[in-house]
């Protein structure tokens, strides 16, 4: 995982303001219930689920009350122009009667994002390119048996600034996503079928067009190792 030590949180879904937990989710079992003999759970008079104290259960049925509520965040490392760590991160918590009884967080995906600009009408890597991407091969090497065992890809995206023509451009983007897997395959030992290599063209500015400094901005690539 990247080492998002400098982080934003933007969270998605509905939040809960409830206690701390005191079992994780996987860990946590319950008084088991009474059930009929197909299989339903028997309620009392009352609307309670009859629970028995003979055997405990992992089954959080929704009917006797326990609710499994989800949310997806974002941590994102402080944005540079080199670069930004991103992770996608999903909060579960199992709910009975507003009580949080379980909760537990895991990484269901996460990115590392580098950005590399190139000169006007080129897809040469320059020697400061060339300096960024030796330093990600050591950002990489936690990932690398992820990369071979295909549980994460490596994504490489070339793009342009907007001088041109628009067709012209994006073969420009590809030349230069090119570029860089050729070199990452050639010096930092990533295989190229563990990359997916596209341009984007003029599609995707990050900056403005109309700058010197953002045109040179938007000549760039970005390299992203994605968790299947």
């Amino acid at each position: 995982m990247y080492n998002l030590s400098k982080k934003t949180a933007i969270a998605f879904g509905m939040a809960l303001a409830m206690s701390l937990p005191a079992h994780a989710v996987d860990n946590l079992t319950v008084e088991g219930y009474t059930k009929s003999s197909a299989g339903d759970a028997w309620t009392s008079s009352s609307g309670e689920c009859v629970r028995t104290g003979y055997k405990d259960t992992q089954e959080l049925l929704g009917e006797c009350g326990y609710e499994i509520v989800k949310k997806e965040k974002l941590e994102v490392e402080s944005a540079s122009p080199a670069g930004t760590g991103v992770a996608i991160m999903e909060d579960t918590k199992v709910v009975k009667a507003g009580e949080v009884l379980a909760e537990k967080e895991e990484i269901v995906a996460e990115r590392f994002i580098k950005n590399l600009q190139f000169g006007f009408d080129s897809a040469d890597l320059s020697a400061a390119d060339q300096a960024q991407l030796n330093e990600m091969a050591v950002d990489i090497e936690s990932h690398r048996q992820l990369l071979r065992d295909d549980v994460a890809y490596m994504k490489v995206i070339g793009h342009s600034d907007s001088v041109g023509a628009a067709e012209y451009n994006q073969k420009l983007s590809e030349r230069r996503a090119r570029s860089v897997a050729d070199y990452l395959a050639k010096t930092a030992d990533v295989p190229r079928q563990t990359m997916v290599v596209q341009g984007m063209g003029e599609t995707a500015p990050m900056a403005d067009n109309a700058t010197d400094e953002g045109r040179a901005m938007n000549r760039r690539v970005v390299i992203e190792i994605i968790k299947r």
